[in-house]
């Protein structure tokens, strides 16, 4: 039941993209605001924000399951995953930012990054930045949410993902629990880029930044990138060498989840 579950869902967002009644999160932000209106502490009030849509979800499965029996589960657990999987056109997005750098439109091209990536240190490479930024977001939109799929069911994904909507709709103030859940899926992903590109170069990540709780997942996984796929650091800040960090994310992207997917199919043989 899981590994349909899994197909079907990723297919759909593979072919439908992020949209539509189950990634509008306007519920969720009504709930944010009636949380904040209680003045609840830091963790009681994350805990409300993701317990509530939680617990909703497993009355509606127990009304389901009264009335369609085994299919409720099926039925369910794909929106749930459906759900959880990230917001925003990412590819398309990535592909605007390509278009824009490749004709040295730095300034067009900078807009297409997230907040936090603009308000790095002006010092660091352009290429450094761009390829930080594009490597957390692909990450955060498929990893962590298939991961705890797998290993916590379709509430886990779930969870994770309410968690991320309570982060970005407080501006960053559940960024604590964001780094924990994103901890293990960014190890386990930095491993899977090992494994595709250059081992040698990269294994020393897994043993040094990876154990390490104060790296951040996106400064992990743009390491990871840049090390298993031999990007200069010395060439990040010309147009050409922002192009190719990009273009390096995507394709390590790909390549990941097509890896993730091969070893989901195994293991639901097994």
């Amino acid at each position: 039941m899981s590994y349909l579950i899994f197909i079907v869902a990723v297919g759909l967002f593979a072919l439908l993209g992020a949209g539509g009644p189950l990634h509008g999160d306007r519920w969720f932000y009504a709930l944010s605001r009636r949380v904040d209106a209680v003045e609840l502490d830091l963790w009681p009030s994350l805990a409300l924000r993701v317990g509530a849509p939680l617990l909703a979800g497993v009355a509606v499965l127990w009304a389901l399951e009264a009335l369609l029996g085994g299919l409720a589960e099926a039925l369910l657990g794909t929106a749930l995953l459906y759900f959880s999987l990230g917001r925003g056109d990412y590819p398309t997005e990535l592909q605007r930012f390509l278009a824009r750098a490749r004709v040295g439109d730095e300034e067009g091209a900078a807009m297409l990054l997230s907040e936090s990536a603009g308000d790095r240190d002006s010092g660091e490479a352009r290429g450094a930045r761009a390829l930080r930024d594009f490597a957390y977001r692909g990450f955060a939109r498929w990893f962590p949410p298939v991961l705890y799929f797998w290993l916590l069911g379709p509430f886990g994904a779930a969870a994770y993902r309410l968690v991320a909507l309570a982060n970005t709709d407080s501006d960053g103030r559940f960024d604590a629990a964001q780094r924990l859940l994103d901890w293990l899926p960014s190890r386990v992903l930095l491993l899977t880029y090992c494994v595709l590109g250059d081992f040698d170069r990269s294994k020393g990540l897994l043993t040094r930044e990876a154990l390490d709780t104060q790296v951040t997942a996106e400064t992990l996984l743009a390491q990871g990138i840049s090390r298993a796929w031999r990007l200069d650091d010395e060439e990040l800040d010309d147009p050409q060498g922002v192009v190719s960090a990009v273009e390096t994310a995507r394709k390590a992207m790909n390549r990941a989840t097509g890896v993730w997917v091969v070893v989901a199919s195994l293991l639901a043989l097994l």
